[in-house]
């Protein structure tokens, strides 16, 4: 059996567009690759009003799916975001989407050797041995939930601080496959019997999610089960331009040759200035001809600092008179260093200037 996995989509009416069509390539992924089951880990959607208006394009990207393909969707903790209180998911259709939302657990027999246990998000699933889960009946069972493995990202305030899932549940389950979704980041790694596999979101959703989004395509039939990698690349990527400022005001930007128009860039913004006036109408001139080519940009000016007379003093003359004669000293690919090289010894000479006034 062939089964893909996704997780964290985060469907939202503001995004419409975008998000939709990260789920159709999805879809058309599932159908390309003849997968007979699709998983969705949990977030599908970014909130629960976002499922009030977008639930009938979910359901109608899937009729595409050769009619014996069969669709699970786990809920996440967004699905609940700004929930009613009398709101029931269960109350909501999603087309060919089979919703997994009885909790603690239920499982899913898929075929003679394949069981799905489903686990929808709860932030504490601590009381797992007490679930009276049925013992394993088929040779592979895939534990499907969406929570948080510590060791495999931080555990710090916030989302990730809550439903963690230990890793003894997947042992206690005799899990083959643990296809979880919350955590952002693509992650596998096999942990005693059991393959932990975290497709990560599905598109770029927030800040700092580098690297291509992706999904997971399973085969089954070993041991331990094949996983592999699909960039999604309707999702684009999260793109840092580095932008490097001189004490004249000139800007020098580093950024990647080519942006697409699904990319969320931000823009870092370094250096030290004399006036800061001019920097910002450039930076304005730079923003408008960017966003006509990516979905989404941010512009990060927390390491560029004015510090008044850098451009006449003395010691900051002969200190970027030596740094540009360094210039050749560094190849290409050590741009960034000598840049940053000036920042750091221009840092200094603020700290010096300061504390002789």
């Amino acid at each position: 059996m062939k089964f893909l996995l996704c997780s964290d989509l985060h469907l939202s009416a503001d995004e419409k567009d975008y998000s939709l069509s990260v789920l159709n390539e999805i879809v058309t992924l599932c159908r390309k690759e003849k997968c007979g089951v699709l998983l969705f880990a949990g977030d599908v959607f970014d909130s629960w009003k976002d499922m009030e208006v977008l639930r009938n394009n979910f359901g109608h990207a899937l009729e595409s799916l050769p009619a014996d393909c069969i669709v699970y969707f786990l809920p996440g903790n967004h699905e609940e975001l700004r929930k009613p209180n009398q709101g029931k998911l269960e109350s909501f259709e999603f087309g060919r989407a089979r919703l997994l939302s009885s909790k603690p657990f239920s499982v899913q027999p898929l075929n003679a050797e394949v069981e799905i246990l489903a686990i929808p998000f709860q932030k504490d699933y601590s009381g797992y041995r007490d679930w009276a889960v049925p013992p394993k009946e088929k040779q592979l069972r895939i534990l499907l939930a969406h929570g948080t493995v510590p060791g495999i990202a931080y555990m710090g305030p916030g989302e990730e601080s809550d439903s963690v899932l230990d890793e003894d549940m997947f042992t206690f389950f005799k899990a083959d496959i643990a296809a979880l979704g919350h955590l952002h980041g693509n992650y596998v790694m096999q942990k005693g019997a059991t393959l932990i596999a975290y497709p990560g979101s599905a598109r770029v959703w927030r800040e700092g999610e580098t690297d291509p989004r992706k999904i997971f395509i399973c085969v089954t039939g070993t041991i331990p089960p094949v996983l592999e990698p699909a960039i999604l690349h309707s999702a684009g990527e999260y793109r840092i331009v580095p932008i490097y400022v001189s004490p004249g005001g000139q800007l020098q930007i580093k950024g990647p040759q080519s942006i697409s128009a699904a990319d969320y860039v931000r823009l870092d913004v370094s250096g030290f200035v004399e006036d800061e006036t001019g920097v910002t109408h450039a930076l304005e001139k730079i923003k408008i001809e960017l966003e006509k080519k990516c979905r989404k940009l941010a512009i990060n000016k927390d390491r560029l600092s004015v510090l008044s007379g850098v451009s006449t003093h003395p010691l900051a003359l002969r200190f970027l008179r030596k740094w540009e004669e360094a210039a050749a000293n560094y190849a290409s690919q050590r741009a960034e260093v000598y840049e940053l090289a000036r920042i750091k010894g221009l840092g200094i000479l603020k700290e010096i200037m300061e504390s002789h006034k």
